[in-house]
C-alpha cells in the first residue's frame, strides 16, 4: 500500500513543478521561429490570431498556431479576456461551421512547444517566460517583452 501512495506523492510532485512557473504568476511569453520577421505583435493582433479571427502576422505572413496547454488558462485570460472553455468552444464552433482554416496545435509539454517552432518558421506559440531558451524569439508585445513594466500578458 505504500509503494502507489509513494508514486502518487512522486506524480503530484512532478506535476506541481511542471506548473509551478504558471501557477506563480509568471510572464507568458509570445515565441516564434528565430527565422520569423515578426519582432513585434500588437495584443490586438494576437487576440484575432488567438480567436481565428486572423491569420497572418503584421506583416501579411501566414502564422500557424500551437499553444502551451498549462499556459493556456492564464494566456486566455490575460491576453484573450476570456475564460479556456469560451476559446475552446469558439474554435469547435468555427470549425463545425467550416469557418476555422486549421485550429491550434495543442501541446502538453515545453519540448513539444520548442520542436513545433523549430519545425515551422511561421508558427507562433506561447509559454512561460522562464522557459524560453535560444532556440526562439520572443516576440514583443505593444513594444514590451515579458520582463517589461507594463507587459500585457500577466
Amino acid at each position: 500500500m505504500a509503494q502507489p501512495l509513494r508514486r502518487a506523492a512522486r506524480a503530484a510532485l512532478f506535476l506541481t513543478i511542471l506548473l509551478l512557473p504558471v501557477r506563480l504568476g509568471a510572464q507568458v511569453a509570445v515565441v516564434v521561429n528565430p527565422h520569423n520577421a515578426a519582432d513585434d505583435i500588437s495584443l490586438d493582433r494576437l487576440k484575432r490570431l488567438y480567436l481565428g479571427q486572423a491569420t497572418t502576422f503584421p506583416a501579411g505572413d501566414h502564422a500557424r498556431l500551437a499553444l502551451h496547454v498549462p499556459s493556456s488558462e492564464r494566456f486566455d485570460q490575460a491576453a484573450l479576456g476570456l475564460g479556456r472553455e469560451i476559446v475552446r468552444s469558439r474554435w469547435m464552433a468555427m470549425a463545425f461551421r467550416g469557418e476555422a482554416g486549421t485550429l491550434p496545435v495543442e501541446y502538453t509539454t515545453v519540448e513539444e512547444v520548442r520542436k513545433f517552432i523549430g519545425d515551422h518558421p511561421d508558427g507562433i506559440a506561447y509559454l512561460p517566460a522562464s522557459l524560453v531558451d535560444d532556440t526562439m524569439k520572443v516576440l514583443r508585445v505593444d513594444g514590451k517583452r515579458p520582463t517589461d513594466p507594463g507587459y500585457p500578458i500577466k
